[in-house]
């Protein structure tokens, strides 16, 4: 079993353990370093992110409304959207899944409560609560690198995030079982 360092205080310590399902409450998975809660078979689908949400919160309208429209494309196409919520231009694209009642896989910055309320049932922002009222844990895949208590960072601009997305579209996540398509 390997160890997890403390950024704080620099001491090893072991990962904590799972009590439960995925699907049922948030947990560590340890090949790839992440914190896991949701339907985790989503990661056996054909995964696809959109690159051009990625970078600085300044994208035109025309240019969301492209995103929407590729967004919208690749759902009907049956594709699994991994995008984020941290701008206006991922926030664009998690809701398209919502209007077609397709499952995402969505990256947050913080933790779960943080995002999802502390009933782990509240859609992430706004808009994406006038298509679906709850997160459904059954349906979506929410993905975090820090634990779920912690809060997030609150820029709009997150390379880390977005690094995370397309490792993760793209498959090239060490740790994380993904099926052979």
């Amino acid at each position: 079993m390997s160890s997890i360092t403390s950024l704080r205080d620099g001491c090893k310590t072991a990962p904590p353990r799972r009590t439960a399902p995925f699907d049922l409450e948030p947990g560590f998975y340890e090949p790839a370093n992440l914190w896991l809660y949701g339907n985790t078979r989503l990661l056996e689908s054909k995964l696809v992110c959109i690159t051009e949400t990625f970078g600085p919160d300044c994208h035109s309208p025309c240019q969301l409304d492209e995103i929407e429209r590729k967004a919208e494309q690749l759902v009907l196409d049956g594709k699994i959207l991994v995008t984020g919520i941290h701008n206006s231009a991922h926030q664009r694209a998690a809701i398209v899944p919502l209007r077609w009642g397709a499952p995402r896989i969505v990256i947050f910055s913080g933790g779960f409560f943080h995002h999802l309320g502390q009933e782990l049932n509240q859609e992430p922002f706004r808009t994406a609560r006038l298509w679906r009222y709850e997160w459904d844990r059954n349906t979506d895949l929410a993905v975090s690198l820090r634990a779920p208590t912690k809060l997030p960072t609150f820029g709009k601009n997150n390379p880390t995030i977005d690094r995370l997305i397309a490792k993760i579209g793209n498959r090239e996540l060490p740790g994380l079982i993904f099926s052979h398509q």
